[in-house]
């Protein structure tokens, strides 16, 4: 009786286990689309605009980290816009 008790508490287990990891997928794709669609809103919004002219709107989407440049890109905590020579955010290609 054991036995079948255990072997039932471990097949929950691994049920329960199995529930949770698929939720887990979910939410982290999920998070990478709300991303993706957030970074090519922000791309159309800004793009086009000289460096000085996209750090507000880019500052008050991002309140708690500020705008910073990197390697040629406007960075926020999880969104980055390419900038050209001429000081211009690049419109995403998703975006055009």
């Amino acid at each position: 009786m054991l036995l079948i008790a255990t072997n039932g508490f471990w097949l929950y287990q691994a049920i329960d286990l199995a529930v949770i990891e698929k939720y887990r997928q979910q939410k982290e794709y999920e998070t990478k689309k709300r991303t993706e669609t957030l970074e090519k809103l922000c791309s159309k919004l800004v793009g086009g605009m000289k460096k000085s002219e996209a750090v507000k709107p880019l500052n008050e989407i991002s309140r708690d980290f500020g705008v910073y440049e990197k390697e040629g890109k406007l960075n926020t905590v999880c969104l980055s816009f390419k900038v050209d020579s001429q000081g211009n955010v690049v419109k995403s290609d998703a975006c055009k």
